[in-house]
């Protein structure tokens, strides 16, 4: 066990490159050879392949003269994370690489299975022919690079999936160009608010997933697609008073709420910094001479933070109710929702989540964390104790420290709350997926529907 290998010298990222792809393969030859449960051996090296990855990046990243292993790190962390079925943070990491290197094969080719897989996921027949179309070309551009890093046996799997492709008779609408028509995206503020959110890949729209960016992807049209509520065939029963259904009024809120979140950082970091001015003679104490922040906008900013983290409990909360769980109101936490020995691991969106809860643990693999575990312990202190924003950078861990507060830079606390919008845009999008996922299973049992249209709430009724 590499434990004792310090995980701060950037010469030995290499040493984690290698570990970290040796568990990966570990686990996918106990997956495909043993008939393994998720707690197995195969669930605890695909820990540890996803560790030492990690860690290999965070090294690597500061080493220039790894650039060309740098980008195996990428894919290969990508990859293990596709292996958990973490389809859309995937795409993010594989995007990583091919942003550093467009010709990259290794990365362009497992980027496109992963856009396979995706479309295979997405509740819209629109969304899933495009990101087909997608999938197919970028798999094919890996096969035409010639690049010498590109294995052949991830030739021979990327040539056999263009096959099964060609294999449809849709060989033709798949290689030609993807063509969007051009939307407006509005004037000034509006314009470069869009702009923000789709080249940080923040809108709740499937094809803001992949590398292109279209002002046809600049809009939110995540919706649940079709749910099936149950009658009683017997008179005066309490279930034949059809409500409408619960799950689409949750998902509008949690939208909402993530959008709200959205333009509170927007604002908060990209707009004109001047004062506020609600913050006209609010009489603030110079207490200390710290370069601390205290502003409008700096709440603005703390505010998107604790509206996001939110959102993964009411995601938790929702599954429990959908899936039924049965844990109490009061109980239905996300830490007891991921946790439940009943959570359906069968649903490949519901995986994508509980693999993704994962990374707040205290106790990711044995003494280490999760990856976002800071994420969780500035959520507590936020909303329970007291946070000191800095104008400079501070280098102090996120531990409370001897005069009772935390301490952090403006510049940690914008990116806490970006990677906080990608997670909870993750854990809205599956979640959606998972119910879609779901409602088809009941058009293999031949159940009687009579379909009803819910209409859209009009962006005039937003007021």
């Amino acid at each position: 066990e590499p434990t004792s290998i310090p995980d701060n010298i950037p010469s030995y990222g290499p040493i984690f490159y290698y570990i970290g792809t040796a568990f990966g393969t570990l686990a996918d030859w106990k997956r495909k050879h043993e008939e393994i449960q998720a707690d197995s051996f195969s669930f605890k090296y695909k820990k540890k392949s996803l560790l030492y990855l990690r860690k290999s990046i965070n090294l690597l990243e500061t080493d220039k003269k790894h650039s060309q292993l740098l980008l195996c790190a990428y894919t290969n962390y990508a990859n293990a994370l596709d292996s958990c079925c973490r389809v859309i943070e995937s795409l993010r990491i594989y995007r990583k690489a091919i942003q550093s290197c467009p010709n990259f094969g290794m990365a362009l080719g497992n980027y496109g299975m992963a856009l396979q897989f995706y479309a295979n996921t997405v509740n819209d027949s629109g969304h899933r022919s495009e990101l087909h179309c997608f999938a197919y070309q970028a798999i094919k551009s890996a096969l035409a690079s010639h690049d010498p890093n590109l294995h052949e046996a991830a030739r021979k799997s990327f040539a056999k999936v263009l096959s099964e492709y060609d294999a449809t008779g849709q060989k033709k609408l798949l290689e030609a160009p993807i063509v969007f028509k051009s939307y407006p995206m509005g004037i000034d503020e509006e314009l470069a608010y869009r702009k923000w959110c789709l080249e940080n890949h923040l809108f709740l729209n499937p094809l803001n997933d992949v590398m292109e960016l279209e002002s046809a992807f600049a809009h939110d049209p995540l919706v649940i697609a079709s749910y099936i509520e149950k009658i009683s065939d017997k008179p005066n029963e309490k279930e034949n008073e059809v409500e409408a259904p619960k799950y689409f009024s949750m998902l509008n809120q949690l939208k909402e709420e993530y959008i709200y979140a959205r333009f509170l950082l927007f604002e908060g970091t990209e707009c004109t910094q001047e004062m506020h001015y609600a913050d006209k003679n609010v009489r603030i104490t110079l207490s200390s001479y710290d370069y601390v922040k205290y502003s409008i906008r700096i709440e603005q900013i703390k505010s998107a933070f604790k509206i996001l983290f939110s959102i993964i409990d009411q995601v938790a909360f929702a599954i429990n109710s959908y899936w039924n769980l049965s844990i109490k109101e009061r109980n239905a936490s996300a830490e007891n929702v991921f946790k439940n020995k009943s959570y359906p691991k069968d649903n490949v969106a519901l995986l994508a989540l509980y693999w993704s809860y994962n990374e707040f643990s205290d106790n990711f693999y044995e003494s280490e964390s999760g990856s976002e575990r800071d994420l969780k312990t500035l959520r507590n202190a936020l909303e329970h104790k007291f946070v000191k924003i800095h104008e400079y950078p501070d280098d102090r861990k996120l531990v409370i420290e001897n005069d009772d507060f935390y301490h952090i830079s403006e510049d940690d606390l914008k990116k806490y709350v970006l990677r906080l919008l990608e997670i909870s845009r993750e854990f809205i999008m599956e979640f959606t997926y998972a119910i879609g996922i779901e409602e088809s299973k009941y058009k293999t049992k031949n159940i009687v529907t009579v379909p009803l249209r819910l209409a859209d709430f009009d962006d005039e009724w937003k007021i």
